[in-house]
């Protein structure tokens, strides 16, 4: 196969992998950062609290910006402060862009506009050396396959966690709540692999789809689906 070729077939193979090189973690833990978690319930391995039974929908949505939501001991108290910062400008330009294709961004309050917080409650990097080793070699990917059967995780992967909520921007009504964790897959021919947030930004990606997804179904009586890979 010509190089140029070849390319274009790796290119097209991490395009077409890139809604599955995270999935979900088995376990996830409420931070707190919510508050109240009575109206969730069970979706998946997370949980979620969706309002249909409210009139109207809202066209516009105040974005509050990205907070870390740490414990003192937390993985994500330990980060340097530039890692942070990666983290929450990748999540709310993520959570920025799938809005925008959704609804109208507002600066203020109003009927009709609905106010979106959101908090990084866990975030771990991948160990990058390890994660390729235990990717391209038969021994590691079979070790990587053991570990995740036994703990859910595969080994040296990234992971993340998010909570979210929106409200109604004047009464405060809680519409749609959010939580949930994911964990990095073993995918070859990612041309990101060598960075160290690979996992955590493709969790991101896919959580700011998916949020935008649900809250258009705030108001609406019809269920909707989720689309978890899990």
């Amino acid at each position: 196969m010509k190089l140029p070729i070849l390319l274009s077939a790796l290119a097209l193979a991490c395009l077409l992998g890139a809604c599955a090189t995270t999935y979900e973690a088995r376990k996830v833990q409420p931070s707190g950062f919510l508050g109240d978690y009575s109206q969730l319930e069970a979706e998946g391995e997370g949980l979620l609290y969706v309002d249909r039974d409210v009139k109207g929908k809202y066209p516009g949505v105040i974005l509050e910006p990205v907070r870390l939501y740490a414990s003192t001991n937390g993985r994500l108290s330990r980060l340097s402060p530039e890692d942070q910062q990666v983290l929450v400008n990748y999540l709310h330009a993520a959570l920025q862009t799938y809005m925008t294709n959704h609804f109208a961004v507002a600066d203020e309050a109003g009927p009709g506009v609905m106010r979106v917080r959101m908090a990084i409650t866990e975030a771990r990097a991948a160990n990058v050396p390890m994660d390729v080793i235990s990717t391209l070699l038969p021994i590691g990917l079979a070790v990587s396959a053991v570990k995740r059967v036994a703990t859910g995780a595969h080994s040296a992967v990234g992971s993340a966690g998010i909570e979210c909520e929106a409200v109604d921007s004047v009464s405060g009504r809680r519409l749609f709540a959010f939580v949930d964790a994911r964990v990095g897959r073993k995918v070859t021919g990612r041309f990101d692999k060598l960075k160290q947030w690979h996992t955590a930004q493709d969790a991101f990606d896919f959580w700011a789809q998916e949020i935008a997804r649900q809250l258009e179904g705030v108001g609406s009586s019809s269920e909707s689906e989720s689309s978890h890979e899990k």
